[in-house]
């Protein structure tokens, strides 16, 4: 979104050259963020994949607004600042603020994870639920979304976006690919409670890459507990205070270790429609559907509608502070 989103609202502030770095939509905030050289401006960020920045490094930052009371708190911040996500901002782009909608049926939308490494097209079928690929063109999401009676979402834009259509949303998780932390986050921000329904691995292979065995996957209807205090990252010690040789280092290795794991995924994806996982494939995804028919029943979740005013309200005036701040120089 960041790609589009901000070159539509802010391009004068784009265009000029100097060292600001907007850091917007997104789990981005980080303790290693001041490795990038630059002063920061942060935007409706939200923390979740890597420690979180310091209250210290936070003062050194020009903070408008961020996602939730959770990334708030951990950086020190005025609880004043913890607005929303800033994908919300939508509601300033003529094409996206509103949709035409035609309510019908239910869609599913994974984490982009799930989405690369799953096999969810013969189960979608089976359910008869829509999927849709978070890794598709925006407007087809958005459309994709605003014009669903209910959103089954791994995907946590994919529940920002339902909740801003006003679509009706359920949320599932596969415990070895979402943090908890940032859903808290989001949820806290619009005065909603957290308790996903575990989402089953989608077939033989997908056990396999989330290192789940085939034979004690449940899928039964199961609702998951988060305290409001989860974090799922663990807490390091404070940031090299710059990018020197040893932090390069372990960047490299982690991307070619990245790399072979994605390797040997891809091998392991090219078997899951052989003959070897059909006929376990075959009676999970009756299994499968049989779940989405049941979590269709479940309570969805959806933010009061003034509560959705209020924080469209705030993401607009700390827009609107920030391009003041532009104007006169101050950033």
């Amino acid at each position: 979104m960041n790609s589009w989103l901000w070159p539509t609202l802010i391009p004068q502030m784009l265009e000029r050259e100097d060292d600001v770095r907007l850091v917007g939509v997104g789990s981005l905030l980080s303790r290693n963020l001041d490795l990038v050289l630059g002063r920061k401006i942060i935007f409706g960020t939200g923390s979740g994949y890597s420690s979180p920045p310091s209250p210290e490094q936070a003062k050194a930052w020009k903070v408008y607004c961020v996602r939730g009371p959770l990334t708030a708190g951990l950086m020190g911040l005025d609880p004043s600042l913890a607005v929303t996500d800033g994908a919300w901002l939508i509601n300033q782009i003529p094409q996206y603020a509103s949709l035409p909608t035609d309510r019908h049926g239910t869609v599913f939308v994974p984490h982009w994870t799930s989405a690369k490494f799953g096999n969810w097209d013969p189960v979608c079928t089976a359910a008869g639920v829509h999927l849709v690929d978070p890794l598709w063109d925006c407007a087809r999401v958005f459309s994709d979304i605003a014009n669903a009676e209910l959103a089954l979402v791994e995907s946590l834009h994919g529940a920002i976006i339902a909740d801003y259509y006003r679509t009706p949303w359920i949320p599932v998780v596969s415990p070895s690919r979402i943090l908890k932390f940032k859903w808290l986050d989001w949820c806290g921000s619009l005065g909603l409670d957290y308790a996903p329904y575990e989402l089953p691995p989608s077939d033989y292979v997908d056990c396999l890459i989330q290192r789940t065995s085939p034979n004690s996957v449940n899928t039964n209807i199961h609702q998951i507990e988060v305290p409001a205090d989860t974090y799922d990252v663990v807490q390091t010690a404070p940031p090299p205070r710059k990018a020197g040789a040893t932090y390069f280092a372990k960047r490299r290795l982690k991307s070619r270790l990245r790399t072979v794991r994605n390797y040997g995924i891809d091998r392991l994806a090219d078997m899951r429609n052989g003959k070897l996982f059909s006929s376990w494939n075959r009676q999970h995804t009756d299994r499968m559907a049989a779940y989405f028919t049941k979590l269709q029943h479940q309570s969805p979740y959806l933010s009061a509608d003034d509560v959705r005013s209020a924080k469209i309200e705030g993401l607009n005036i700390a827009l609107e502070k920030m391009q003041r701040d532009f104007e006169k120089g101050l950033i």
